[in-house]
């Protein structure tokens, strides 16, 4: 049973992992300002695969919390679960969180940085836009922090009770008693009739 539920945890890890890893990928290619020129009033911007690197982020940071959620059964944050613990729901709750947070920080800056054309402003300059820096490692970062709550959680839940379906017996020991020589009395055994 521990093996499976490693082996789970590190699945959940691997993903968040492969998230993080493409919104840093996608921080490290992304548009900067002194990439883009100015051609007859419209932006020019070279191509570059952070637009792809930050949709595949967030659809890593998605299936991530979808697997999570169906697996370790989202931490017992908003159902009466018994083995909930108030940290297991706090950390499924964070994770919830820092997962949306991350997606919403990916798929915007993945749209601002395919963006084309410009905005002329009051004084006649044009103005080009691009993705600040670390809006991708934002992203990024609450991706693998989804990932790691949301085992976290899974791991903080308190386990079922054991249940034992063969009840203790008794034996009479003491200083002067010999099991031999006393054996200990059972019930007798009820058995239906048979019928031949």
């Amino acid at each position: 049973m521990e093996s499976k539920v490693a082996g789970y945890c590190a699945v959940a890890a691997v993903l968040g992992i492969i998230a993080a890893t493409t919104g840093f990928a996608a921080e490290a290619t992304k548009v900067k300002a002194s990439e883009v020129y100015i051609v007859l009033d419209t932006c020019i911007y070279p191509s570059s695969p952070a637009l792809a690197l930050g949709i595949v982020s967030a659809v890593f940071t998605i299936i991530t919390r979808i697997y999570i959620s169906v697996t370790f059964g989202s931490g017992g944050c908003c159902r009466t679960d018994p083995n909930a613990t108030p940290i297991s729901k706090l950390l499924s709750v964070l994770s919830w969180v820092a997962s949306v947070i991350a997606v919403g920080l990916l798929l915007t800056a993945a749209g601002l940085n395919n963006r084309e054309g410009g905005q002329v402003d009051s004084y006649g300059y044009i103005t080009c836009y691009v993705v600040k820096p670390g809006i991708f490692a934002t992203g990024a970062i609450l991706a693998l922090l989804s990932a790691v709550f949301g085992i976290a959680a899974f791991i903080t839940l308190t386990p079922q009770p054991q249940i034992t379906t063969n009840p203790a017996v008794a034996y009479p020991m003491g200083a002067n008693v010999d099991p031999e020589k006393n054996p200990v009395p059972f019930p007798p055994q009820q058995y239906p009739p048979q019928q031949y």
